[in-house]
């Protein structure tokens, strides 16, 4: 396998370096994710539109991301998965200070769609990077961990936006959101180099990568793993978009409200971190049981009152579990295919993602008018959502089980 790789001119493994290299880069995109959603009072504000207006301009990077990560991402296992980050970072660093001197909001959506396009080309390629730098058991750990980076960038586009905002408003914002990445990708174009396996030599099948990954051996297994993500991104983004309003709903302070939020995202660093480390021993299997986990926090959340230091830490148990189911199912999703097709893989998953991502706020707006959100009982639709998951990555385990004994 060494001669074969040293064949095709794979570089030296790079190790910590690289794999700090494409979390920053990944944070860097986790802040850029945000920005939308932190500056829309701004905008709102700037422009004299309504909430229903700006609905379009935080769907657009959505949709960006979902053409990206389906379209444009897949090139990095033909081209090579650096390039695509370096080329996609400064893109979408260069189109946000341009969305910062937009004077309406057309031209906001049309810039932040193309934002989005460039998110979703960064995520599956730094992700395959990130795996590519570590061989055997530790590749998925090595992808997992990399994740942590998405969660990361959104603590750190909070904390900026709360300095930002009051005096440089939604622009200001937007340049730090431009600036970011271009750095990054400058340091990253410098410092570390291609660790993509040489897509040439590698075996293709007659439809390309996206024929790799459906291939009938793996049909089953992918389209397994496009729901996971699915029901995992309706979780994140409907959680992380209801739960300040739940907590305001149920009688806490604005700053108090914001507290509990921050727990959720805090408890999910610390559980992408204990789920990528995870990995290397359990697989799938340790996505199966952080499903279960969460499917067990929600559950208690919707049975017990809502506010009090409880409802905090379970707050902070459901971020530590659903953010390192996220983490987890990055990891193993890369690993089930083969490392020329890994960007491809990943890259349709997450774009498939999108979808969830998209129902997610959309669900709490049907739960509110049903009535759900009073009380703890909307807490009772992601628990269904997690025990789907928990099924699929039980499915999903057996079947990798079943192929590694007829190995």
């Amino acid at each position: 396998m060494a001669a074969t790789q040293s064949a095709v001119g794979n570089p030296p493994r790079q190790g910590a370096l690289g794999l700090a290299l494409v979390i920053l880069a990944l944070m860097v995109e986790g802040f850029d994710l945000q920005t939308a959603n932190l500056a829309g009072p701004s905008i709102m504000a700037a422009f004299g539109i309504t909430r229903a207006q700006l609905g379009p301009l935080l769907s657009a990077s959505l949709f960006g991301i979902l053409v990206g990560a389906t379209l444009v991402a897949p090139l990095g296992d033909k081209f090579g998965r650096k390039r695509l980050v370096v080329i996609a970072s400064a893109t979408y660093g260069l189109l946000s200070l341009l969305a910062a001197a937009a004077v309406s909001l057309e031209q906001l959506a049309v810039l932040r769609f193309f934002i989005g396009v460039g998110l979703g080309v960064v995520m599956p390629n730094g992700l395959a990077m990130a795996g590519a730098l570590y061989a055997g058991p530790r590749h998925a750990s090595a992808t997992a961990f990399a994740g942590i980076g998405i969660t990361l960038g959104g603590v750190v586009a909070g904390t900026t936006a709360a300095h930002v905002l009051p005096i440089y408003h939604w622009q200001g914002l937007f340049v730090v959101g431009g600036v970011l990445p271009l750095v990054i990708a400058a340091i990253i174009a410098v410092a570390l180099r291609e660790v993509t396996p040489a897509a040439d030599q590698a075996p293709r099948h007659p439809r390309g990568m996206i024929g790799t990954i459906l291939a009938p051996s793996m049909r089953a297994t992918t389209l397994m793993v496009w729901l996971m993500f699915v029901f995992i991104a309706l979780n994140i983004h409907l959680l992380a978009s209801w739960i300040p309003l739940l907590m305001k709903g149920s009688g806490l302070s604005t700053s108090a409200a914001a507290l509990v939020t921050s727990g959720f995202h805090a408890g999910g660093v610390v559980g992408g971190i204990v789920a990528s480390l995870w990995l290397r021993r359990a697989g799938w299997h340790a996505v199966a049981i952080f499903a279960g986990g969460a499917a067990l926090t929600m559950t208690a959340l919707a049975l017990l009152p809502v506010g009090g230091v409880i409802t905090v830490l379970l707050i902070a148990c459901a971020g530590f579990f659903v953010t390192g189911i996220q983490n987890g199912v990055n990891g193993t999703a890369s690993a089930l295919y083969p490392p020329e097709s890994r960007a491809t893989g990943l890259g349709w998953a997450l774009g498939v993602a999108r979808i969830g991502a998209i129902m997610g706020p959309m669900v709490g707006s049907l739960a509110s008018l049903a009535g759900l959100d009073r009380g703890g009982h909307f807490f009772l639709i992601p628990a269904a959502a997690l025990l789907i998951v928990l099924v699929l990555a039980t499915f999903v385990a057996r079947r990798v089980g079943q192929e590694l004994d007829h190995a």
